[in-house]
């Protein structure tokens, strides 16, 4: 994984949100090729995206069905060439997190499982 990655996620008020966020700020910073994104940056430019993305592979991060990410990224033309469900894996691992301003137990052990799912998919785009 030597190319850039732009990891887009849900930054909704929610507990999973929280765990969203905090996942993929942490993998930026502890990996130099991957960048988060804010989705609000996006969702106000009227008809452009951030230079975060240019030359970026770009994964969204979904925190719930209503998948905000994906359809703002869509309204600006924006390839994604990976989506990643968190709220579908959290269930899977009978996580809970019920916290949307700080993380609980549940909260912090999905951050670290959607951050070990989320390098494992990367590793094969």
């Amino acid at each position: 994984m030597d190319e850039k990655i732009a990891l887009v996620s849900c930054s909704g008020l929610s507990p999973l949100g929280l765990v969203v966020r905090a996942a993929t700020v942490e993998l930026a910073l502890d990996n130099e090729n991957i960048v988060a994104a804010c989705i609000t940056e996006y969702s106000a430019q009227p008809n452009n995206c951030s230079p975060i993305l240019d030359d970026a592979k770009i994964v969204s991060i979904t925190g719930c069905s209503d998948d905000c990410v994906s359809v703002i990224l869509k309204e600006k033309d924006i390839e994604v060439i990976k989506n990643i469900d968190a709220e579908t894996l959290v269930k899977a691992y009978d996580l809970n997190p019920n916290d949307s301003i700080r993380l609980d137990d549940d909260g912090e052990e999905a951050v670290k499982v959607l951050k070990r799912f989320i390098l494992s998919e990367l590793e094969s785009l």
